[in-house]
């Protein structure tokens, strides 16, 4: 196994994540980052000019929600929260 030296401001954000028991180590939360940024590195411009059709699309729509202030965006936080517990436990509507 190698050894990767990280500045104190990423090794602060990834103590941080683990603590907050988003990751349950330091490598765990390192390997879900690197597959995320390998993920972002394969789409492809039709991919992302897809994706930003469907937002357009969903705004016209009315399929958005606007966030003015904290106290929405402490709100939103907490909704998808839940939802994501709901999808861990298996007990979210689909």
């Amino acid at each position: 196994m190698s050894t990767v030296q990280l500045p104190d401001t990423l090794r602060r954000v990834i103590d941080r994540q683990v603590t907050k028991g988003h990751a349950a180590s330091e490598a765990e939360f390192l390997a879900a980052a690197i597959q995320r940024y390998a993920e972002a590195l394969e789409l492809d411009e039709d991919e992302i000019e897809a994706a930003a059709d469907q937002g357009v699309a969903d705004v016209e729509a009315g399929r958005f929600e606007l966030i003015a202030g904290p106290e929405d965006m402490r709100r939103l936080r907490a909704e998808l929260g839940a939802t994501l517990d709901q999808l861990v436990d298996g007990t979210a509507e689909r």
